[in-house]
């Protein structure tokens, strides 16, 4: 006789308790199962095989099974597929930390605009949900700007974030896995998954006290009582309408009393009338006219001219990726009164505006080329409601849905091996506008030579890093080849940050993300390349 293994015996999983009804069928089957077992031979009755069956995200759901302390689901059927839980036993992975400890990470972080308007082409990233969300894991939010342009939180005044509730028709449900490390009596920044979400369940471990509280743009920030590394597994709940829904058709009136004051008044007129809006017409129709706008800017290696302003520079010159897009078009919105705000990761940006009722995630393209991440392909990417809004021709290409499904799709094909990457793997994805041009390797080529240059002489989590530099081989530039840019800090481990591909003379020039949960401290910055047919591999110094 085979007997089953059966979920409730798999790490992590439990079953839910049997009625009594049901009960006294199992025993009614069990004592069937004795007797026949009476009439088998002597040797088989001494004799149990074990029959291994896979964990079924399926069954998990359809029998309410629950984590191994019972305080999670172990699965959740979602629009975008069946989510398991993560294994609340796993410790906290410290190369993936959420931290505090600096200015970007802490409530009065703020953004400054910029006129780098080149497309990125691969960026640094780490999605914690299930379904994954890549690239709109919400991290930082800003609602309004200073003076100087510089984004902001208008309320930096936290309320706690309440855990319990259960969901509700019409939400999307998450799994969030996030490896923090405390601070004692003090604030670490954690991502969401959108505006308005809710936290069901959650646990702790190791086991601590801990408590969430978000501020006036909905940043969320965990509070511990001692510098402890713990890794949190929520369950969460949002409106799924946020993702992709109608704005509501409402009066100005209605609105207007949530936008946040800002520190200056932008020359607003020429920007107003390039876009075709005015206080005149209704919020949607204004809103509806602004993303069409700002979904038409474009990339570009010539900076914005200069109108002595740098809203009006990006605005007015349609330049710019999505970081420059979700600026101006914050900026626009709070100067006609629409309720907006521009909400960034380390590898996109975008922004939400609010009709009364919801705040809405609105894309507006931009997104960089490629994206340098571990992605689990065993997790459903969270596939969103139809997108209210128009496109223009090929804008859509760049949007943040479709970098997330040609990162998911890059990385359910394998690469070859990178003998530059410490760790043996298949690094980043070809940096280069087309792939297709990228030369087969030759070990016998001449060894490159790469001149690396810093343009920002700071690290700063979060933010670009710009650089510059040329590969050449024998005095003859390498182009069209790939660079990865990696840090070596104080421990002599190396990590990549990302990577850009030289042009036909040898150069190139862009910025990168630094990741977020770098460690702070002394790092240098170094670039190697694989090289190709005609340039070997390099370095710099």
């Amino acid at each position: 006789m085979k007997q089953r293994v059966a979920t409730a015996s798999e790490p992590g999983r439990t079953q839910p308790a049997v009625s009594n009804a049901a009960a006294a069928r199992m025993v009614a089957k069990l004592m069937a199962v004795t007797a026949l077992c009476l009439t088998l031979p002597a040797d088989a009755q001494n004799s149990v095989s074990h029959e291994y069956v896979a964990p079924d995200p399926k069954e998990d759901v359809s029998l309410a099974a629950t984590t191994l302390d019972g305080n999670l689901p172990a699965a959740l059927e979602t629009q975008s597929g069946v989510a398991t839980a993560p294994d609340p036993r796993r410790p906290p992975d410290p190369n993936h930390l959420y931290t505090g400890g600096s200015t970007d990470d802490s409530p009065d972080s703020t953004f400054p605009p910029d006129r780098d308007t080149r497309q990125p082409t691969i960026e640094n990233y780490d999605d914690p949900f299930s379904p994954a969300t890549t690239p709109f894991k919400r991290l930082r939010a800003y609602d309004t700007f200073d003076g100087d342009y510089n984004l902001k939180v208008a309320s930096r005044q936290t309320t706690t974030v309440p855990v319990g509730g259960e969901l509700a028709s019409g939400d999307d449900p998450f799994y969030a896995d996030l490896s923090v490390e405390l601070l004692a009596d003090d604030l670490v920044r954690i991502p969401t998954v959108g505006p308005g979400s809710r936290i069901l369940k959650m646990h702790v471990s190791p086991a601590t006290t801990v408590s969430i509280v978000r501020d006036g743009a909905d940043n969320w920030f965990l509070r511990g009582s001692e510098r402890k590394r713990v890794r949190v597994v929520m369950q969460l709940a949002i409106p799924r309408a946020t993702f992709g829904s109608d704005f509501a058709d409402v009066d100005w009136s209605r609105i207007e009393s949530m936008v946040a004051p800002t520190g200056r008044r932008p020359r607003t007129d020429a920007v107003f009338s390039a876009i075709g809006i005015d206080r005149g017409m209704r919020p949607k129709l204004v809103l509806g006219k602004m993303v069409q706008y700002f979904r038409a800017f474009a990339p570009s290696n010539d900076p914005p001219k200069t109108h002595g302003d740098i809203y009006l520079d990006l605005a007015l010159s349609k330049k710019g990726v999505c970081r420059h897009r979700a600026f101006a078009f914050l900026v626009t919105a709070l100067s006609i009164g629409l309720p907006a705000r521009m909400v960034v990761n380390e590898a996109h940006a975008w922004v939400e505006a609010y009709d009364g009722s919801l705040w809405h995630r609105i894309d507006l393209g931009g997104a960089a080329l490629d994206l340098d991440q571990e992605v689990d392909l065993n997790q459903p990417q969270h596939d969103p409601p139809a997108d209210p809004f128009d496109w223009p021709d090929g804008a859509r290409d760049n949007s943040g849905e479709n970098l997330g499904n040609r990162d998911r799709e890059q990385n359910d094909t394998p690469g070859p091996s990178d003998p530059n990457d410490p760790n043996g793997s298949s690094a980043l994805p070809d940096p280069t506008l087309d792939p297709s041009n990228q030369s087969p390797v030759n070990p016998d080529a001449a060894e490159s030579t790469i001149k690396l240059e810093l343009i920002d002489r700071a690290l700063l989590r979060g933010k670009p890093l710009r650089l510059k530099g040329s590969v050449a081989s024998k005095d003859q530039p390498c182009k069209n080849v790939r660079v990865d840019v990696m840090v070596r800090g104080a421990d002599e481990v190396r990590r990549t940050i990302g990577a850009v591909p030289t042009l036909e003379d040898g150069t190139f020039d862009g910025a990168l993300v630094i990741p977020r949960d770098l460690p702070t401290g002394d790092y240098s910055v170094f670039a190697t390349t694989r090289g190709d047919s005609t340039c070997g591999a390099g370095r710099s110094d």
